[in-house]
């Protein structure tokens, strides 16, 4: 009997969140899902690799690449919230069948909210929706899952808050006489910025 691995829906703003600047080392931790369907439960739990970062946003991510025995692999991403939760988006692959994961999360990693999609050669075929209630007459099944061993990533650095800029600080310089040597001093230090203060 085929053994089914499924994920849940990733919206497309999670799914477009790409990783940038700085990140930690890769944290291990698991994955585990149970997915209910035509009256069986399939129960996975996936080898994790958790590793925190910064998306294009500036907001704090944790990526993760996932694999279990069965030959199943892919990646995905969890973006905590500020109350200890979060969002999450995870995709891959059994051979030539495909999965979609996605929902939210709590503080103790247990989904809280999925949906999920799965099909063979590229085409979902079969959708599923969040709890044990498996099939209904629109939803191929259920699933169910936790996250454990998630890293609490460090908030990234907020750039301190310059106003004006070093040309207008040299500009002002120039229009209040400043000439020379002492105008060429001014133009060198770039911590000199905004408004002229003489």
């Amino acid at each position: 009997m085929r053994k089914i691995l499924l994920g849940l829906a990733a919206t497309a703003a999670i799914a477009a969140i790409a990783v940038a600047g700085s990140a930690s080392a890769a944290t291990p931790g698991t994955i585990d899902t149970t997915t209910y369907a035509n009256g069986t439960s399939y129960h996975h739990v996936l080898t994790a690799d958790y590793t925190c970062g910064t998306s294009a946003d500036g907001k704090t991510n944790i990526s993760f690449d996932f694999t279990n025995g069965n030959g199943s692999a892919g990646s995905g991403t969890l973006v905590p919230d500020t109350k200890g939760g979060g969002v999450f988006a995870f995709s891959g692959a059994a051979g030539d069948y495909g999965y979609t994961y996605g929902g939210t999360y709590d503080t103790t990693g247990k989904w809280i909210t999925a949906q999920a999609s799965a099909g063979f050669g590229g085409v979902e075929s079969e959708s599923y929706t969040f709890g044990e209630g498996g099939r209904t007459e629109t939803q191929f099944g259920s699933v169910v899952g936790s996250f454990s061993d998630v890293p609490t990533c460090p908030a990234p650095e907020v750039p301190a808050t310059v106003t004006g800029n070093h040309g207008e600080y040299v500009s002002g310089a120039a229009k209040a006489g400043v000439k020379g040597k002492d105008l060429a001093a001014i133009a060198k230090d770039v911590t000199k910025v905004g408004p002229y203060k003489g």
